[in-house]
């Protein structure tokens, strides 16, 4: 609640100071208008900020509506850990690894980072992961790609700061915990000094077009209800940004179908996600003819205990030796390689009721301890402490002898040097557990944000269904737009992208 009043508190300045009245000229056989910009976004999410800043500095006039009472979206929550090729902030920490441009894409198009995990449909939950782009212009996802560098200066440049760059993980680079709430009240301080509009409790509820030469038509503006009066802006250029559609039902279950089982959270089960996700921007989108993709894919997945329960972010997998297994003390997956989201897949693939986080001393008192807070889980209960494996086994509710075969083979392939046997892994911070022993709470899969929506070009015009050309004034952004990942990286980017384009009238 304290972030949502803190980025509601500069938001006062919701007035009409950007918006020009119509011209009568311009209403001549026209709906009438209650007021004209050049740019209105639909949503006041991280995609949506960026883009109206983008837009205002290149000199448009921006207005802003955000159904909630508040700007920031699911954004605020996040871990904030930025995907980007070689950028100021490797720059700034003296980064000598390999993180160039290419080396990242080819990570993209191999399926190697958590994102592609997509792919997987909802009718395959026990598929493979396959590699390459399942998406139908794999461009917007590439000039995403190498907008990067540009998304983390622009996060930097709100005096952002990043925790030190991970060696093994040299494409993400996480900001400091509490650093995004920063970054949204700093966009909108920013907004509000260029006298931006940003109209909270504002909700879209159509688009006006109009029939061009060529019989086609074009996105002229919104239609939106505020304090119980609707009203109608005029626009050259309008930016869908409102998010996906976890909270929406009917579309979970005819796109996602097996995936609307998943619970939805992110700090607990059914806690953590914000209301509001209704795939409300997709449907308007679709209602003037706009095509969608990738609505099939699996939805972002995370790990979250039951509520009232504290457990580690299974993040820490990026960063520190730990181990994942079930109640049988038995592992099931690489957890490097498979990050967050793919320990949460192969936990809901393989029905695992309750994943347990094991670490030793050495991670829980290491350079990552206040980033993970260990000693707060500790505390709260959240990790069980043990001299031997046995004993931290039976505190958390783990087959101790389970537990503690698992980590002799751990221990036997590291001795060995020729890496995991049982799931590959060779990467650095594969070794064996040294006690004391420390076993978390269980977490099981949630979901949290949703793949799929609109399609677009590497512009961001949202395309026809009829044909794929662009609608025009029409764009996608963020989680609205189905032709490019959720992750904060992509979402930002698309905003870096469309401002200044929206802001032309292209």
């Amino acid at each position: 609640m304290k972030r949502r009043q803190l980025l509601q508190s500069t938001l006062a300045f919701g007035t009409l100071s950007s918006v020009a009245l119509a011209s009568p000229a311009d209403m001549a056989d026209k709906p009438k208008a209650d007021m004209s910009t050049d740019v209105v976004i639909v949503g006041g999410g991280f995609a949506g900020l960026t883009a109206a800043v983008m837009a205002s500095r290149a000199g448009a006039k921006v207005v802003v509506l955000e159904k909630r009472s508040y700007c920031g979206g699911d954004g605020v929550l996040s871990a904030g850990v930025i995907a980007s090729a070689y950028s100021e902030v490797h720059k700034a920490q003296g980064f000598k690894g390999k993180a160039d441009l290419d080396s990242y894409w080819q990570l993209i198009e191999e399926g190697h980072t958590d994102e592609p995990l997509s792919k997987v449909r909802d009718n395959m939950p026990n598929s493979p992961i396959y590699s390459g782009i399942a998406k139908h212009d794999p461009n917007v996802l590439r000039r995403s790609a190498e907008m990067s560098p540009a998304v983390a200066a622009f996060v930097m440049s709100y005096g952002i700061d990043f925790l030190p760059i991970n060696p093994q993980q040299p494409f993400l680079l996480p900001s400091k915990p509490g650093s995004m709430p920063k970054f949204a009240q700093a966009m909108l301080d920013e907004l509000q000094k260029r006298g931006v509009s940003v109209l909270l409790d504002s909700a879209v509820t159509g688009l006006e077009t109009q029939t061009e030469d060529k019989g086609q038509n074009r996105v002229t503006g919104v239609r939106f209800v505020r304090d119980g009066k609707t009203q109608f802006i005029r626009a050259r250029s309008v930016v869908l940004a409102t998010g996906g559609f976890s909270d929406n039902r009917q579309m979970m279950r005819r796109y996602k179908r097996v995936w609307a089982n998943i619970s939805k959270g992110f700090t607990a089960i059914g806690e953590g996600v914000p209301p509001g996700h209704d795939g409300d921007g997709i449907t308007l989108g679709r209602l003037v003819g706009g095509a969608i993709e990738d609505m099939e894919s699996m939805p972002k997945l995370f790990a979250a205990p039951k509520p009232g329960d504290r457990s580690p972010s299974w993040i820490l997998f990026d960063t520190d030796t730990a181990y994942l297994v079930d109640k049988f003390g038995r592992r099931f997956c690489n957890e490097h390689e498979s990050r967050y989201a793919g320990c949460a897949l192969a936990c809901f693939r393989q029905n695992i009721d309750g994943a347990y986080v094991v670490l030793d001393e050495a991670t829980v008192t290491g350079p990552n301890k206040e980033r993970w807070r260990y000693a707060d889980l500790l505390s709260a209960k959240a990790l069980f402490k043990g001299q031997t494996i046995e004993e931290a086994a039976t505190k958390a509710g783990v087959d101790p002898k389970g537990l503690q075969r698992t980590l002799q083979r751990i221990a036997d392939d590291a001795a060995a040097g020729k890496g995991d046997t049982e799931f590959g892994r060779k990467d650095k911070l594969f070794r064996a557990l040294k006690g004391p022993f420390y076993v978390s709470t269980p977490s099981w899969p949630v979901r949290f944000k949703t793949e799929g929506g609109l399609e677009v070009n590497p512009n961001f015009q949202v395309l026809r269904a009829a044909d794929d050309t662009p609608i025009p004034g029409l764009y996608a952004i963020g989680a609205t737009c189905g032709s490019i990942s959720t992750r904060l990286c992509d979402v930002i980017a698309s905003g870096l992208i469309v401002g200044p384009i929206a802001a032309a009238g292209a």
